[in-house]
């Protein structure tokens, strides 16, 4: 165990050190440390503090955070006054706290942990050459957590930290040095490219502000008695008063700043007392100062006093930079021989300036290549000058631009990355010249330098971040060395050429994505007026005037007009038409999808037309309407054919009962004249006078008997005529029929149907015509039941040698002491007048004339469901 927790710890320390030798961030340290030390040592939260010697504070660097995924960074500063930290930087050794709730503890160190539920420390510094730049702290929610091993184990690990921390700040300080070089230099020739005194004190104001981040920055002079410094420029004040503000010499900050000719830095004006003018301060929010006397040769001629409104805001690394600024700007005031050298730079920045405007004047490649190469010549003065491409496939450079070969030349020249001087700059990325072609042993198609007469080049590098694309190549007609000014200056227009070429190459390929996006939208387009023009209904697009912009083929057929498009919508509707206005109205200021039926006149016919109106809303409100127009005129004729038969149906199954009850009776009077009118033939009753008008009596009875029999007979068999026309019959079609007609009616208008036929389900023989009836009667007491807004489900299978038929809703569903009854001819829960209680009656009948059967199975609450059963 012993050996395998020494091999994890070299490991893990192994780690740590390739990370100290990798180009990782600071960050990426953090992390492969927490990492690392959760393998050897237990612990609830780790931070690492870095020390801020000049503020006397600590940064909390939560580096647990770094190291897991979705946690969030909780990164502090905290004084080390008064701390467990102050005591480790005192001591240089680690410190265990076996309970922080002790009184040993500091109190600010004590609250921090037990505010954070944790009752354990362990600190051990981080240690430098320089000294204790910081420490690891570890936390645990338990007493005790760490023990001298651990101690030992985290301080083996800080070592390397330390020291991959020590690198990255030296590196970031080189890093910030050269930032901070690079801006004096364009600050300095920003100031220093002004001759008269007031465009360069101007300059120095507002160099000073973007230089370090302040929020304002004033010049004063010393006046020509050297006794009081008078503000000269200044940027970033709220009011005028600057401009009258005099300070003798020794008096208030700036004063002091002068007399002594060093800085002074003040983290908070308010509190100190040496501020001359507090009134100007607290109208303008400065809260913190840093003064730099300006010097010349002579001695100090002023002061820079830069201010911001946040306390504390400049640090001793703000000091140097502007102390630094300082010099420049002394000398800028001072010495108008800088003039010259300022011109000179002036004159190649604009160059270079006209060279971007140029490039980024035209996104045509060629033309392109044709401004960079001429810009590069105009301002280096070379003969001649070229661009050269990389294939990124092949890595070899192909010349694709010159302004003095050939084109069937140019397209030839190709050399492969790393070889020539061209290659050679591609492949270093870095500008590699040549001062003669003519010995270069470098040189590959000498016939052509020697052909050109070109004795000397000069290649740099067309770089994309860390990408090479290509070469920028100069050309002289004499031996030449070029200077690194001159690198420098076609670096840059390399960097502007590589630029320029990237954006015309993402310019290309946007416009292939525009056209082909161009492509899609105008074939979404055609499809749309495919829809449109295709679609069953009529559709009518109004703006917010309710004038019609837009029509399809359909609305112009359901709706026919003169009236053309921009004209009100009313137009197309005819006469009476106000509440129809106030509807679409009403529609659009509601939002939400509105329907409305009404009869109308349309070509001189009465028909139902049903509109539906939804609201286009932009930018949050409602414009544009669609209204969809659809005549209803046959469905409501279906819907209203419907309800007659369903009466008629009623009707002869009334008749069809009555018939039959009447027959037995009808029968029995018919049968007895007939006995009657035989007894009378009988020779005891056959003289007899008094009987004679009984035979004629018998005689009429039989007859009129008979006859009612007959009118019984005929209405039944008028009823039952239909089933007896039977023949194949699909069941799904006929399914499908009847949601078309039920879909079309008003009041089942928010019904939903759903339908999972059968595809393989045979034909069955049965009556079409009684079988719709049974569907409609069945599907319509479903859809009454969920007051038509629920889903009505049509399923149909193959159960054995049967077909099932299967009508399923969301319905309130049927009460037990119900579905016994439903079936009972003139039974109904329906409320008087709205329904006859034979419906499904005569459909069991019909059902059971074709040797099939209704199932019924309702769950309360839930929903109803009925199952027609033919034979196969």
């Amino acid at each position: 165990m012993k050996i395998g927790r020494v091999s994890l710890r070299m490991t893990v320390l192994n780690g740590l050190t390739n990370l100290l030798v990798s180009g990782d961030s600071l960050d990426d340290v953090f992390r492969g440390f927490a990492e690392g030390l959760a393998r050897l040592v237990r612990f609830d939260a780790m931070a690492v503090a870095l020390i801020d010697a000049e503020r006397g504070e600590a940064e909390l660097i939560d580096a647990l955070a770094r190291a897991t995924a979705g946690v969030p960074q909780r990164d502090c500063r905290l004084a080390v006054a008064g701390t467990l930290l102050a005591e480790l930087v005192r001591t240089a050794a680690p410190i265990t706290i076996a309970d922080v709730d002790t009184a040993g503890v500091p109190p600010a160190s004590r609250e921090a942990f037990l505010a954070r539920g944790y009752r354990s420390v362990l600190m051990v510094p981080l240690i430098s050459r320089g000294g204790i730049i910081g420490a690891v702290i570890l936390a645990g929610e338990r007493p005790a957590a760490f023990d001298d091993e651990d101690a030992e184990v985290v301080a083996e690990l800080a070592r390397p930290l330390a020291s991959a921390i020590e690198q990255r700040r030296l590196f970031e300080e080189r890093h910030r040095r050269a930032e901070e070089l690079e801006a004096l230099y364009s600050t300095s020739q920003l100031i220093t490219g002004r001759l008269d005194l007031a465009s360069v004190l101007d300059g120095i104001s507002r160099s000073v502000t973007s230089l370090i981040g302040s929020t304002g920055c004033g010049i004063g002079l010393l006046n020509p008695d050297g006794t009081a410094i008078t503000h000269a420029a200044a940027h970033g004040f709220r009011t005028e008063e600057w401009s009258t503000l005099e300070i003798p010499v020794g008096e208030g900050i700036i004063g002091r700043c002068v007399a002594a000719a060093a800085p002074i830095r003040v983290d908070d004006v308010a509190a100190d007392v040496r501020s001359a003018r507090r009134d100007i301060d607290e109208r303008e929010g400065i809260r913190s100062m840093l003064c730099v006397p300006l010097a010349s040769e002579r001695g100090i001629i002023g002061v820079i006093s830069a201010f911001s409104t946040r306390p504390a805001a400049f640090t001793e690394h703000h000091q140097r930079v502007l102390e630094a600024f300082a010099q420049q700007a002394g000398i800028a005031l001072a010495n108008a021989r800088l003039y010259e050298e300022s011109e000179r730079r002036a004159r190649e920045t604009r160059a270079l300036l006209e060279a971007g405007r140029a490039v980024t004047a035209s996104l045509d490649v060629e033309e392109t290549m044709r401004v960079i190469m001429a810009q590069a010549k105009s301002v280096l003065g070379v003969a001649s000058c070229g661009i050269m491409t990389l294939d990124p496939e092949t890595r070899e450079l192909v010349s694709v631009a010159s302004l003095d070969l050939s084109p069937e030349l140019v397209g030839k020249i190709r050399v492969r990355e790393g070889e020539g001087i061209t290659g050679i700059a591609v492949r270093e990325r870095r500008p590699v010249h040549s001062a003669d072609l003519w010995t270069d042993p470098r040189v590959r198609f000498r016939d052509v330098q020697r052909g050109t007469g070109f004795r000397s080049m000069l290649a740099v590098p067309l770089l994309l971040g860390d990408r090479a694309i290509g070469a920028l190549i100069v050309l002289r007609a004499d031996r030449h060395e070029f200077s690194g000014a001159e690198q420098e200056l076609l670096l840059a227009l390399a960097d502007q050429a590589a630029i320029a070429l990237e954006h015309a190459r993402l310019y290309t390929q946007l416009e292939g994505m525009v056209a082909e996006r161009t492509r899609e939208l105008d074939a979404q387009k055609r499809f749309v007026e495919v829809v449109l023009e295709t679609l069953p209904l009529g559709v009518f697009v109004v703006d917010a005037g309710l004038a019609v912009i837009r029509v399809n083929r359909e609305g112009e057929r359901v709706l026919p007009s003169d009236a053309r498009i921009g004209e009100p919508f009313a137009r197309f509707v005819g006469d009476g038409v106000a509440d129809l206005v106030a509807w679409l109205d009403g529609a659009r200021s509601r939002r939400g999808v509105h329907r409305l039926e009404r009869e109308m006149a349309v070509a001189g016919e009465t028909r139902v037309v049903r509109l539906t109106a939804a609201p286009l809303e932009a930018a949050g409100r409602a414009g544009h309407l669609i209204v969809l127009v659809e005549d209803v005129t046959l469905a409501k004729r279906l819907e209203q054919q419907l309800l007659l038969t369903e009466r008629l149906t009623t009707a002869g199954k009334l008749a069809s009962g009555v018939a039959h009850e009447l027959n037995n009776p009808l029968a029995t009077i018919a049968g007895c004249a007939e006995s009657l009118a035989s007894r009378l033939r009988e020779p005891a009753l056959a003289g007899r006078e008094e009987l004679a008008d009984f035979r004629r009596y018998l005689g009429l009875i039989e007859e009129e008997a008979y006859r009612c029999k007959e009118i019984t007979g005929s209405l039944l068999q008028f009823v039952r005529e239909p089933g007896s026309r039977r023949t194949p019959a699909n069941l799904n079609a006929l399914a499908l029929k009847v949601v078309e007609l039920l879909s079309h009616q008003s009041r089942f208008a928010e019904s939903r149907f759903v339908t999972e036929l059968d595809p393989e389900l045979p034909v069955v023989t049965a009556n079409e015509g009684q079988m719709r009836q049974v569907f409609l009667g069945i599907a319509a007491n479903g859809l009454e039941a969920m007051d038509g807004h629920g889903t009505l489900a049509i399923r149909t299978r193959v159960a054995r040698e049967e077909v099932e038929v299967e009508f399923d809703d969301e319905g309130p569903g049927i009460p037990d002491e119900v579905l016994a009854r439903i079936f009972d001819p003139f039974f109904t829960t329906k409320p008087p007048g709205q329904g006859t209680g034979l419906g499904l009656a005569i459909a069991q009948g019909i059902v059971a004339d074709h040797g099939g059967r209704i199932e019924v199975t309702s769950r309360p609450g839930k929903g109803t469901v009925f199952r027609v059963v033919l034979p196969r």
